[in-house]
């Protein structure tokens, strides 16, 4: 039997972030943890959590977590390193974003020439959508610098 290949485990804290609420600007603090493994790997190895406290309206603050049930798109990226895609269903705990939650097509870029980068950030619970336009840079944690 195959080991398990973790490609990436990756981690963002309290990064400051624009976000659109409903496609109205806001902003506040976010913090996202993923663990990505491929092929050989069971649906218990990966996960993905956020964190997300809204400047502007606490009520649009929430926590979405998640074990991912299916696997990444993995791509390589020009001048080098992954881009890892996925889709992901969990549960969100927060006042207008609650219950199930769908995240879409998040984009992960693991060891590119620009570094380690959580992009495209869109979820959607309870007919609202979160999303975060463009990339927040994070650390791996096989890489701690």
């Amino acid at each position: 039997m195959e080991s398990c290949d973790c490609r990436a485990t990756l981690s963002a804290t309290a990064v400051p972030v624009e976000t659109l609420i409903n496609r109205f600007p806001s902003s506040g603090m976010i913090t996202v943890s993923a663990r990505i493994c491929d092929v050989n790997c069971s649906v218990k190895n990966s996960y993905i959590s956020i964190l997300y406290g809204d400047h502007q309206d606490q009520n649009n603050s929430f926590v979405f977590k998640s074990m991912l049930s299916g696997l990444p798109t993995c791509e390589p990226v020009s001048g080098g390193g992954i881009g890892m895609i996925l889709t992901s269903k969990g549960e969100a705990s927060g006042v207008n974003f609650h219950d199930n939650a769908i995240l879409s097509n998040i984009h992960f870029l693991h060891e590119t020439i620009i570094g380690n980068a959580i992009c495209s950030i869109r979820l959607t619970a309870n007919g609202r959508t979160f999303e975060v336009p463009g990339c927040i840079f994070c650390i791996s944690e096989n890489n701690q610098n």
